[in-house]
């Protein structure tokens, strides 16, 4: 083996997928990884079937496209936000047809209908250009023994002269997917839709029968029947049912007295057959699909234990344990695959994308308790007002740098610090420490044992 076979080795080693040989199948990479299983192309039909699955993706979505994205140079308390960098252009600005919010609106609704969401990012010499949405079930990633994956294979709905449709490959680096985690399948997303499908075909279900029971079922009001043994004639009967629905049909005849000819009973019929009593089964359905969305049941109009002092919590509950979690991990996605398209080398390259959730007002009782707990941290100097900025990705200040103590208080220095000034209500008195009171004899000798000046603690 020569030198540059070895060196193409030692490449091919350190870039290696360790179990791709045995995970990737030969059909695979021809023609792409098969999800059918686990986000099938039928799963888009209950977002417009399903009350219960539109109600919960659209909530979703309307709240997560208010969440703005923020691109930063840096991480922590060193990062510094790129506005006018092409990455954060480019998001703002995604192509000539779609706004922000729409693409984000989409992205939101394809993750909980599919698991996963697609952009084609369209590029003029090597710079993105325009970001493009793809149907995600039309999109097969096309795994790879060595470098995981190969590229991405879109099934267009042209259908060709041959009756085949139209097949459009893209390489990995002109496509942005997001998805979430599948344990089962780690190249087929995990749909909400696939916990949550059971409990939606159930509602539609019990809907469809009670829809059927309205529309098909007998529905009358009563019978008007002779006594045992005795028959009506038909010119009886319609006289009958003509002089009742003359005298005492309609809201202004109610509860008038009847004068009968000849002796009748009257029936009432009541239609409450048990597949009729669905209430608590849609109840039921409504918060399985809830759960699966990570959607507290209140918010979907499950008014059962709701109450508005508890709204807020059932809020800030959906943010903090649904939607942060799900836009985090979006914005890793977004920055291990997007970001790259642009490069990163020097200062004004931004390497971090991070969703900005300081006006969520939901979130705002959380954001006041970070604040009291920092504010207090400064107040006794453990943290200067400089290092909280730097923090939080603000520049410094010229005066940031020293602790901004109470007039009653000073810093301390070492064990034999004099406090500056007047330090407490009453001041000590000129000349030394103040006369000894009850028990000052003990604690002078105390303090004189630990080398530390009575009067410095009063």
């Amino acid at each position: 083996m020569g030198l540059l076979e070895r060196m193409r080795a030692v490449q091919d080693r350190r870039r290696s997928w360790p179990v791709g040989p045995a995970v990737v199948e030969p059909f695979e990479k021809a023609h792409g990884h098969d999800d059918e299983l686990f986000s099938p192309e039928n799963y888009g039909d209950y977002i417009v079937t399903s009350n219960e699955v539109f109600a919960a993706a659209s909530l979703r979505a309307k709240l997560a496209s208010s969440v703005p994205l923020r691109v930063y140079r840096g991480r922590d308390e060193d990062k510094r936000e790129l506005p006018d960098s092409a990455a954060a252009k480019l998001l703002r600005f995604v192509n000539p047809f779609w706004t922000q919010a729409r693409l984000a609106r989409m992205d939101s609704l394809c993750m909980d209908v599919w698991g996963e969401t697609v952009w084609a990012v369209e590029k003029f010499r090597g710079e993105p250009q325009e970001i493009w949405w793809l149907k995600p079930s039309r999109v097969k990633p096309v795994p790879n023994e060595n470098n995981y994956l190969a590229g991405f294979l879109y099934e267009s709905n042209v259908v060709g002269t041959d009756g085949t449709r139209q097949v459009i490959s893209f390489r990995p680096d002109e496509i942005v997917w997001q998805r979430y985690p599948n344990p089962l399948d780690e190249f087929s997303a995990l749909s909400p839709i696939a916990a949550a499908r059971l409990a939606a075909d159930t509602a539609s279900a019990m809907m469809k029968a009670n829809r059927n029971l309205h529309s098909q079922g007998l529905q009358i009001a009563g019978m008007v029947v002779p006594p045992a043994n005795v028959q009506f004639t038909s010119e009886q009967a319609r006289e009958l049912e003509e002089r009742l629905q003359k005298r005492f049909a309609g809201a202004d005849k109610a509860h008038r007295w009847a004068v009968m000819r000849y002796e009748a009973q009257f029936k009432p019929v009541n239609i409450t057959p048990k597949d009729a009593e669905f209430i608590n089964g849609l109840g039921l359905t409504l918060r399985q699909v809830a759960n699966a969305f990570g959607v507290p049941a209140p918010l979907l109009n499950d008014l059962e234990h709701a109450t508005l002092a508890n709204l807020r919590e059932f809020q800030k509950a959906l943010w903090e344990h649904s939607l942060v979690p799900d836009l985090t991990l979006r914005a890793q996605e977004l920055e291990e695959q997007f970001l790259p398209m642009f490069g990163r080398r020097g200062r004004s390259t931004p390497d971090h994308v991070a969703f900005d959730f300081s006006r969520i007002a939901a979130l705002q009782e959380s954001q006041s308790e970070a604040w009291d707990r920092e504010r207090q941290a400064i107040e006794v100097g453990a943290l200067t007002v400089n290092e909280w900025r730097k923090k939080h990705g603000m520049p410094p200040v010229d005066w940031g740098d020293v602790w901004w103590a109470p007039v009653n208080k000073a810093a301390v220095t070492s064990a034999g610090s004099q406090p500056q000034g007047d330090t407490s209500p009453t001041a000590l008195p000129t000349g030394g420490p103040p006369p000894p009171t009850n028990g000052d004899d003990e604690a002078r000798a105390l303090l004189s044992a630990l080398d530390l000046p009575f009067w410095s603690l009063r």
